[in-house]
């Protein structure tokens, strides 16, 4: 973990004492589009937390209330050659790469606006809440290109293969309530109370046994990727690791003396 922190001009870090981190995107002139700045300044960030052994959940939003992301900076990328758009993606890809493989949950508090990359974020968060006022969409063909941060993957995977084609081929946005009905989104708050409620999601995760959590998020993400069947051995093998661990122990005997816990993430 940095000594110090980061100076950032496009996103806000605060750290809590209990491991929880909020990553707030703060481009709202450009409703929180995604140019090579925070991209720079996102993969910098995820790459520390990489090795940040007191992590426990990460809350990613956005400052003000009308967008969380439009996706990429279509003004910064007009300016690019064809090589410049080529380095400005693999800097979107890395960010989303290092984040796919940080051992960590990952919550999306959508506040507002969510297109294309925006969209794709909420998409690799482990879970998504959203105001009232959210609205989801893919938009990239109306550009003659197609989603390109995981979104042609992520997306028929939670709502099935026909919605997931649709809303990609028509360009669609829905709205948080047809995003919840899709599985797209876990919860919808009133846009005030949408950060408060994800922190109390986030701080309830970050108390529970750290072992438990990597373990769990695995089994359902790598797990997910398998047949059945060799998707249950590798939820059996996880959780035999689990039962032979201190925290294990320290979970039943915490029971059997009417205790709270004492995780020690071993």
């Amino acid at each position: 973990m940095s000594s110090r922190p980061h100076e950032y001009s496009t996103i806000t870090v605060e750290r809590r004492n209990n491991g929880v981190a909020i990553l707030t995107l703060n481009r709202p002139d450009a409703l929180h589009a995604l140019n090579s700045a925070m991209a720079n300044e996102l993969v910098r960030q995820f790459s520390d937390w990489v090795v940040d052994t007191n992590l426990r959940c990460i809350v990613i939003t956005a400052s003000g209330f009308r967008a969380f992301c439009v996706g990429a900076d279509l003004k910064e990328r007009n300016r690019l050659d064809e090589n410049g758009v080529r380095r400005q993606h693999a800097l979107f890809r890395l960010f989303l790469t290092i984040r796919q493989n940080l051992d960590v949950p990952v919550i999306a508090a959508v506040q507002g606006v969510a297109l294309g990359g925006g969209t794709e974020i909420a998409l690799a968060s482990d879970i998504v809440l959203a105001a009232d006022s959210a609205e989801f969409g893919l938009p990239e063909i109306g550009l003659g290109i197609m989603p390109g941060l995981g979104g042609t993957q992520f997306l028929p995977r939670i709502t099935g293969r026909s919605r997931a084609l649709e809303m990609m081929l028509t360009g669609e946005r829905i709205n948080a309530e047809e995003a919840l009905e899709c599985g797209i989104v876990s919860r919808i708050f009133p846009r005030e109370e949408l950060l408060s409620r994800a922190l109390e999601s986030a701080e309830q995760i970050a108390g529970m046994p750290p072992l438990a959590v990597r373990s769990i998020r695995r089994a359902v993400q790598l797990g997910g990727e398998l047949d059945l069947n060799s998707g249950l051995a590798y939820e059996l093998a996880l959780h035999q690791r689990l039962m032979a661990s201190e925290d294990g122990a320290e979970g039943v005997r915490a029971f059997v003396e009417k205790r709270p816990p004492t995780w020690r993430n071993r």
